[in-house]
């Protein structure tokens, strides 16, 4: 497993940066659940785009596989 992919990769790059936008945007917040709430949707949209790039792969081979048959 090569973290090139990853660090490559526009989704996981964008979402990296959307954690600046995040941290500007809950810096003048309130300190109660709903910052908590904002990271966690943070947070959810970086596994995605990581999750996104980890399965590329074997769909990738999949799609090969249902054009051999």
């Amino acid at each position: 497993m090569s973290i090139g992919k990853y660090v490559t990769n526009p989704g996981v790059i964008g979402a990296a940066f959307g954690a600046m936008s995040t941290a500007r945007r809950t810096g003048s917040m309130r300190k109660d659940w709903r910052r908590y709430l904002v990271w966690g949707a943070w947070l959810a949209g970086l596994a995605l785009a990581i999750a996104t790039v980890s399965m590329q792969e074997q769909d990738a081979e999949e799609q090969a596989g249902r054009k051999r048959r």
